[in-house]
């Protein structure tokens, strides 16, 4: 997985391996439905990232259990910011 498919918005450190992003949001309940569907994504391919949120913003980092980046963790940034067009 190339890092040129992700948006420049994500921030990509090598170490520790992680990938974060911020999303800013109109209102709470936009902030909300996203972390819903957050939710649901985490559990469907089972991938659960670290989130920190406020009322209109969510942060988002994708860590790796290895020394580095993968695949998966390139792919649950891409279906993580897909969620913003449904």
């Amino acid at each position: 997985m190339s890092t040129e498919r992700l948006d420049k918005a994500w921030k990509i450190t090598r170490r520790p391996p992680n990938i974060t992003r911020s999303f800013e949001f109109e209102s709470y309940d936009e902030m909300r439905g996203f972390l819903d569907d957050l939710a649901d994504l985490s559990e469907k391919v089972d991938y659960y990232p670290n989130l920190n949120f406020t009322r209109t913003q969510v942060n988002v980092t994708i860590q790796s259990d290895t020394d580095e980046l993968g695949d998966r963790e390139y792919e649950f940034a891409q279906q993580a910011e897909a969620l913003l067009s449904q």
